[in-house]
């Protein structure tokens, strides 16, 4: 069961947006519930300790398209980011945690790796971490359960895993995504496992794209001489020679593979 504490914008951007308070006011506090947590070393980008910040902070006037850096000063504790001075009413405020691609804001110069790390914030909880906060956070004096056996937490909590399987373990989503040039995609945030993966071709259908079970890619395919023994070169290497599995699968017709 995925663990769901972002929004779209928070997970895939890595940004988190606010407004500034109305009327205009000193010490404004804004939260980030972001799943990782903020790295502060200063506000101001003359300093060294600048460049630990693993976000930059942002700001737009009402009615202005256009974000610039704010390098007032500013504290963060706790994940709370304290604004020293007065902002603007209304004023959108934007926290960009930094990207190998540059930030979504300003002149996308927030470089860094704090988005592609938040990636997989989507992992398992396991069943003993469930049953471990249970008994800290429900069982003891003056809490509501007073007294219980962790074998019968661990089996109400198993209980529990029964009846997700009834129905919603089994619920499947479907996405479209279009591949870049990288070949890789953030996974969802909801992503569990996955069931089938298509290709779309020009007319709309699907093909299915098969798991790596049914071939293999080989790491090196020694040219060997008719006793079936490795040649080499005068350099002492091994030759190389053509692969034929992967000649045969490019080959053959993939709608006939039947899978047992």
């Amino acid at each position: 069961m995925a663990l769901i504490t972002e929004n779209n914008r928070q997970y895939y951007a890595g940004a988190q947006g606010f407004m500034s308070a109305d009327p205009a006011a000193t010490g404004q506090t804004f939260i980030c519930t972001f799943d990782t947590d903020l790295v502060f070393g200063s506000y101001n980008p003359l300093e060294t300790n600048y460049a630990l910040n693993n976000f930059k902070l942002y700001t737009a006037a009402v009615g202005v398209a256009t974000y610039t850096e704010y390098t007032l000063a500013y504290t963060v504790v706790n994940n709370v980011i304290k604004i020293t001075n007065s902002l603007a009413a209304n004023t959108s405020v934007v926290v960009q945690l930094k990207s190998t691609e540059g930030g979504n804001y300003g002149n996308r110069d927030a470089y860094g790796s704090a988005v592609e790390e938040n990636w997989g914030s989507y992992s398992y909880i396991k069943l003993n971490d469930v049953i471990d906060n249970f008994m800290v956070a429900y069982v003891g004096d003056g809490k509501l359960v007073n007294k219980v056996k962790k074998s019968d937490v661990l089996f109400f909590a198993k209980r529990a895993l029964q009846e997700f399987s009834y129905d919603t373990l089994k619920s499947i989503k479907s996405q479209e995504l279009t591949i870049p040039a990288s070949l890789s995609v953030p996974m969802p945030q909801d992503y569990v496992n996955y069931v089938d993966i298509h290709w779309i071709d020009k007319a709309g259908i699907k093909h299915i794209i098969y798991p790596t079970t049914l071939t293999t890619n080989p790491y090196s395919v020694p040219l060997q001489d008719s006793d079936g023994i490795p040649t080499q070169s005068n350099f002492n290497d091994n030759l190389k020679g053509t692969s034929q599995t992967e000649k045969r699968w490019d080959s053959n017709n993939l709608k006939q593979i039947i899978t047992r």
